[in-house]
């Protein structure tokens, strides 16, 4: 289930969802690296202290994922796709897209259904 989030909205969702979350990049061998970083919101666009591992891999491939963890039981997980880029001492997260998201919980059990809180995702 899936609801789509306005990166100009993210302030709202960080109230909620607070400034501690993953970020994901890609490293040379196309494996995954994640951080567990701090962010700071300032005027739309995230902040983070500098990983070694990520500033490297954000030079070949600056599109990043950061996902935040329900905050809530059955909570939805928020997940921010971005262009990442070194800022002086910190790595800039420009946001470009969002969603909130939690597996389906279905009425029947085995089977699939967005329950009454699915909304789709446009491309």
């Amino acid at each position: 289930m899936s609801i789509p989030v306005d990166p100009t909205k993210l302030g709202e969702e960080l109230e909620k969802f607070g400034n501690s979350a993953f970020l994901l990049t890609v490293s040379d061998d196309d494996t995954s690296h994640v951080a567990h970083m701090t962010f700071r919101l300032q005027q739309g666009d995230l902040y983070c202290p500098i990983s070694k591992t990520a500033a490297r891999n954000i030079e070949s491939r600056p599109n990043v994922v950061v996902l935040w963890p329900p905050y809530e039981p059955n909570g939805y997980s928020m997940i921010v796709d971005a262009e990442c880029r070194l800022q002086g001492e910190e790595l800039m997260v420009v946001p470009t897209s969002g969603v909130l998201h939690r597996p389906a919980a279905p009425e029947v059990p085995g089977e699939l259904d967005c329950g009454n809180d699915c909304a789709p995702l446009g491309s």
